[in-house]
């Protein structure tokens, strides 16, 4: 009896790891190999443009960055969600993008386009150093996971949309395959 009391049930187990196969590989990536993100970044790896509003968080999530070129930076994290919360993620994200919008020579997050990398995708950029400079996002709902796809311009400042969209694909396509 005393063992039966000690078991766990599964509500109280820690929620699985997201796979190694769910993110990008040095193929994705031209070669480039993945490794920790550090620990200064200052984009959010899981966007909410809005402080005030909170958004659903993943039960469990897992981050990456790579060096594309000698000028990109690309980072991904992929959030597995309980059924029906990386939709309403998605749904909160686009709502607040919508709300909490930088304008002019802000710092915050801009909308650009939808479903560019298929359905259940947003494509917006993260304006900073007083909108002078940006990163480039695309995230997605794909089953229960949450993609999402940052790129980066250290050099220059400016997210590079194409890069994100094919990265982005890439990221989903893994996701759906595994």
């Amino acid at each position: 009896m005393l063992g039966a009391a000690l078991a766990v049930s599964p509500a109280q187990a820690a929620p699985r790891p997201v796979p190694e196969a769910v993110m990008l590989q040095p193929a994705d990536l031209g070669g480039a190999q993945p490794g920790p993100v550090e620990p200064d970044l200052i984009h959010p790896l899981l966007p909410q443009p809005c402080a005030d509003a909170p958004v659903p968080q993943p039960i469990a999530q897992r981050s990456l960055a790579a060096d594309y070129d000698p000028r990109h930076r690309v980072y991904e994290n992929v959030g597995r969600y309980r059924p029906g919360g990386a939709q309403a993620y998605l749904a909160a994200l686009k709502d607040q993008l919508a709300r909490c919008r930088a304008g002019g020579d802000d710092t915050g997050f801009r909308g650009i386009a939808e479903d560019t990398a298929g359905p259940n995708t947003v494509l917006f950029i993260r304006q900073y150093d007083e909108g002078d400079r940006w990163a480039a996002y695309l995230v997605a709902a794909v089953g229960r996971y949450v993609v999402v796809v940052l790129v980066t311009d250290p050099v220059v400042g400016a997210g590079d949309y194409t890069i994100v969209n094919d990265f982005g694909r890439a990221a989903i396509d893994r996701v759906r395959a595994n």
